[in-house]
């Protein structure tokens, strides 16, 4: 019953000198606040608001807006037409944007419609046409380049099953980083600046694609702040040795081979790793297959001196902490800490003396 009533909010508005008592869930939208209160209100349910406390500081219209009481009620006051017309134009200004994108994504299919007509006119021409037999072997390499050329485009080539993975042995030989007491330091720290950080040779950095985002600067970038984390909150003395090696591999793997397009895509368009993985987190269950096929490799087997127990703990640890950067799983996640938090602070304050 505990639970159950604390995942329910009841917050109370003035409206027109009179108290409204409204509950909501904490799983509740702020969308769908909003139109709770355009309800209360009496107004049109996409009547923009303003909430104020008692002392007339805006309140932001979410789940986790503070508790009030009966003796200070929160006033909603419906938007302007000048506070209206600033969201128009951010509207405005995003529909331009989308209009911008579909734009480019037209543009890439007039590209393929060339490219198409291409191919279909170089292979008519094959066929019909009594070429000399070197115009057409030229025709040929022409055909095979440009269904390459649309392969590369079309196609997102991960990882095969049979591929093997290795580390790159073209790059200069170079010292290796040594590393002075301020950067040491520094890594420790959020604010590190990882724009300064230069790429090494390993093979974990050449299985991260370069994507806009999710490349191996990202990599590195979760990694530090995951560092200087575990420096911050002295985890060194709660976590072992196996524990923090665990975050840091997770970290360093978390988005291994990502394609550069979310899990919503994979499963709409039907792709293979959303038919492999059965629409269930097929992202995150790819970069966990590439980080342990990469360590199953005896050149990159950091886990190499474990026994088979160890390793089975470090291998499952991993798996659950990738498969938990899954942002559909976010509010399930988050709900769960806060109750084992708020359950901790309980426990410690009745055994706390009095």
């Amino acid at each position: 019953m505990g639970s159950a009533s604390s995942s329910y909010r009841v917050i109370h508005l003035d409206v027109d000198g009179r108290i409204q008592k409204v509950v909501f869930s904490r799983f509740c939208s702020p969308c769908d606040i909003k139109e709770l209160f355009c309800t209360a209100l009496g107004v049109p349910r996409n009547t923009n608001l303003s909430l104020l406390d008692s002392s007339g500081a805006m309140v932001s219209i979410d789940p986790t807006m503070p508790h009030n009481t009966e003796r200070l009620p929160y006033r909603v006051v419906p938007m302007t037409g000048g506070q209206l017309a600033d969201k128009e134009e951010l509207f405005q200004n995003v529909l331009t944007q989308v209009a911008e994108q579909f734009s480019r994504a037209f543009k890439i299919n007039e590209l393929k419609t060339e490219v198409t007509n291409r191919l279909a006119m170089l292979e008519k021409r094959v066929e019909l046409e009594g070429m000399k037999v070197v115009e057409i072997d030229k025709c040929r390499k022409d055909i095979k380049k440009l269904r390459e050329e649309m392969a590369s485009r079309n196609n997102s080539n991960f990882l095969e099953d049979t591929k093997k993975l290795t580390p790159r042995r073209d790059v200069p030989s170079y010292p290796k980083y040594m590393l002075s007491e301020q950067t040491i330091d520094a890594l420790k720290k959020p604010a590190f600046d990882v724009w300064l950080w230069e790429a090494n040779e390993l093979c974990i950095h050449d299985n991260y694609k370069n994507n806009p985002f999710h490349n191996f600067r990202h990599c590195f970038c979760v990694t530090q702040m995951m560092y200087s984390m575990i420096c911050l909150c002295s985890l060194q003395e709660k976590f072992t040795q196996v524990e923090i090696l665990i975050l840091m591999t997770a970290a360093v793997c978390h988005d291994l081979d990502h394609p550069g397009f979310n899990n919503t895509y994979q499963v709409n368009a039907k792709t293979e790793l959303a038919v492999r993985y059965n629409d269930i987190s097929p992202l995150e269950n790819h970069h966990c297959a590439v980080a342990f096929q990469i360590f199953s490799q005896p050149d990159c087997n950091i886990f190499s001196n474990f026994d088979p127990e160890a390793f089975k703990l470090i291998r499952q640890g991993t798996i659950t902490l990738i498969l938990a950067t899954d942002m559909a799983r976010h509010g399930e996640i988050l709900d769960s800490f806060k109750q084992k938090v708020d359950k901790l602070t309980t426990q410690m304050k009745s055994t706390s003396p009095v």
